[in-house]
């Protein structure tokens, strides 16, 4: 999108579609947690999502990055580096046994805040359990009862399935998490500038 923090002239729209991936600790890797968000002008992100249908198998069917193999993968990120869309990935380390929804309040903070300073004016969660989708909101609210976030930005959750955008966030989730372990930096390299945050968890 080549836009920066703070600099979107009056009028001017932003949404952000936004998911998460996890890699479990192991004997060579630490675990992380990652948050990604697509961020694009609402008005103008048709071709975003015809470009990934296109790349459906089935028809009624999805993108997951998790099921696709490397070749798909990097058409996958190929098709979203080409879009006029900005992505940001808060990757937080180390994640601790069972302590995901923590990775995931302490991502999101930071997420949320990064969207607001870029003007974002609202958000889309891709929507888990009633009882997840809660803890987020309650978040939320947190957020705004301590003034870290303090502009009107609004918040929801969506289905996955009939927003590719959402497919889009998972996709650079993705990516940068295989790239973080050494793997496919070739389609990480596809999808052209994301804005890497590291956070640490501990």
């Amino acid at each position: 999108m080549g836009k920066k923090a703070g600099d979107s002239p009056a009028g001017f729209t932003l949404h952000a579609w936004v998911d998460e991936s996890m890699k479990q600790q192991s004997v060579r890797l630490e675990g992380m947690y990652l948050l990604a968000a697509v961020v694009g002008d609402p008005a103008t992100c048709e071709p975003a999502r015809d470009a990934l249908r296109e790349l459906v198998r089935k028809r009624g069917g999805r993108l997951h990055w998790r099921q696709e193999e490397a070749p798909r993968r990097a058409r996958i990120a190929a098709a979203i580096g080409t879009q006029d869309l900005a992505c940001i990935v808060v990757v937080g380390v180390p994640i601790a046994p069972r302590r995901q929804e923590r990775a995931r309040r302490k991502c999101m903070e930071r997420l949320l805040f990064e969207l607001e300073r870029l003007g974002v004016s609202h958000v889309w969660l891709e929507a888990r359990s009633a009882l997840l989708n809660r803890r987020d909101v309650e978040l939320v609210d947190a957020l705004r009862a301590r003034g870290t976030l303090v502009t009107g930005t609004r918040i929801e959750h969506s289905p996955p399935d009939d927003e590719p955008m959402l497919w889009a966030a998972d996709a650079v989730a993705g990516a940068v998490s295989r790239a973080r372990q050494g793997l496919d930096l070739d389609i990480r390299t596809a999808l052209g500038e994301v804005d890497e945050i590291d956070l640490e968890l501990s």
